[in-house]
C-alpha cells in the first residue's frame, strides 16, 4: 500500500514560517550594519527600504498561519499526511506574530511612560 502523498499547503506553511523568521533576523542584521551605512551616506533615504522590509516577516508570517490553516483542513479531510509540518508552520508564524505584537506593545508602553515622564518634550520642545 503506497503512502499517502504530503500536503503541499503544509510545506507551504512551514516553508512561509521559516522564511518569515529567515527575513526578520537578516533584516535585523541589516538594520545593525549596512543599514546605519546607508542611511549615513544617503542622508536617512534608505530607511524607505528599510520600513518596507521590515513589513515582509509579518507578511510571511500571516501567509504561513493562513495556509497552515488550510492545510490542516485539507489534511483532515483527505488523510495526506503533512499534519506535523502544517502544525510546525502554524507554530513559528503564531510565534513571529505574536514577537512582533509584543515588541510593539512595550515600544508603545515606553513611549507614554518617555511622554508622561517628560523625557520626550525635551527631545521634541512642541510635544504636549
Amino acid at each position: 500500500m503506497p503512502s499517502p502523498s504530503v500536503n503541499r499547503l503544509a510545506n507551504l506553511s512551514l516553508l512561509l514560517a521559516l522564511l518569515g523568521w529567515a527575513a526578520f533576523l537578516l533584516q535585523g542584521c541589516f538594520d545593525l550594519t549596512v543599514g546605519l551605512l546607508l542611511s549615513m551616506l544617503t542622508a536617512g533615504t534608505s530607511a524607505v527600504c528599510a520600513t518596507v522590509l521590515d513589513f515582509l516577516p509579518f507578511i510571511l508570517w500571516i501567509s504561513g498561519i493562513v495556509s497552515g490553516h488550510v492545510a490542516l483542513g485539507q489534511v483532515r479531510q483527505s488523510g495526506e499526511s503533512g499534519r506535523s509540518r502544517a502544525v510546525a508552520g502554524l507554530v513559528l508564524g503564531y510565534l513571529g506574530l505574536s514577537f512582533i505584537l509584543i515588541f510593539i506593545a512595550v515600544l508603545l508602553i515606553l513611549l507614554a511612560a518617555g511622554i508622561k515622564m517628560g523625557w520626550l518634550q525635551k527631545l521634541v520642545p512642541g510635544l504636549h
